[in-house]
């Protein structure tokens, strides 16, 4: 035999050979694209299930809230005498655990016998409960009397700092649910407000986060933070504050899509992070919640 079918012989298996094993490598990285699609499919169905226990259990706070409020109106629109009110604001935080604190207060003038202002008011301090007769200050300014007045409706009350030195008041951000208050002539009497503590809300929310790196976001009304992990941004800052719609324009479209209740996901750089968000409302106090996973 020639060397020439020889070699030919050679290069021919040495082809094959070649051609094996890239073949192989190739499925080999078929293989793992697949995976990790797989993995990123997984990963981002559990971020998804976790966006939804979370929204669950925000809504299962604000519809303990809601019941308890309503439950206690018709009795309060029966009985309307001082020590009553005063009576029913402790008995609504001590039937239920999650709720922080209850006022009812009357319009201007209502009991002539005391004055102009009428404001019975119960508080959780720790393990106890405070019930009083609120001072002498202007509710009636304060938006969660005049959001339900003015509407003739229940509303809730994106959170806000009730802490008045030396009164009784609470030392937590606060959310309240206020309702209006109607004699049996429809005549606007009042608001019966109840509220829940943001950062034990929170607490209850967020706890031990499963995904590494990620965390939990509410937004109010106005895109406000309710609930963040820079606790130096919460309330009084917005998710649009210091963002430059030319570089980040990513943050203005989150921003905008949870202001406006809509529901779905999104990759957004934050501080050189990029990562999913996942985004849906919480229609029922006009807020959204999102859960932020670095990519």
């Amino acid at each position: 035999m020639s060397v020439f079918p020889i070699r030919r012989i050679i290069s021919g298996k040495l082809f094959l050979r070649i051609a094996a094993v890239v073949i192989l490598l190739l499925f080999i990285a078929l293989g793992l694209l697949w995976l990790r699609g797989r993995a990123k499919d997984r990963a981002m169905a559990d971020a998804r299930i976790l966006l939804d226990s979370m929204s669950l259990r925000i809504t299962n706070y604000l519809d303990i809230v809601e019941s308890a409020t309503h439950d206690m109106k018709p009795t309060v629109v029966d009985n309307m005498n001082p020590d009553s009110l005063l009576a029913y604001t402790r008995r609504v935080v001590e039937s239920h655990p999650d709720i922080n604190g209850c006022s009812i207060t009357t319009e201007p003038g209502y009991f002539e016998t005391l004055g102009r202002n009428f404001s019975a008011y119960s508080v959780r301090e720790g393990d106890s409960i405070s019930t009083v007769l609120e001072g002498e200050y202007d509710y009636y300014s304060k938006e969660w009397y005049r959001y339900p007045s003015e509407k003739g409706s229940p509303v809730w009350v994106d959170p806000y700092d009730d802490f008045n030195a030396g009164t009784l008041s609470s030392t937590d951000m606060i959310a309240s649910y206020s309702v209006p208050l109607y004699d049996r002539l429809h005549r606007f009497i009042g608001v019966i407000s109840t509220d829940i503590s943001l950062p034990k809300l929170s607490q209850a929310v967020t706890g031990q986060m499963p995904i590494p790196g990620s965390y939990c976001m509410v937004t109010g009304k106005n895109g406000n933070f309710l609930i963040y992990p820079d606790k130096d941004r919460l309330i009084y800052h917005t998710i649009f504050d210091g963002v430059n719609p030319r570089l980040q324009p990513d943050i203005i479209r989150l921003g905008e899509a949870m202001v406006g209740g809509k529901e779905g996901q999104m990759t957004v750089d934050f501080d050189g992070v990029k990562c999913m968000v996942f985004y849906q409302p919480l229609s029922q106090a006009g807020w959204s919640i999102a859960l932020v996973c670095p990519e």
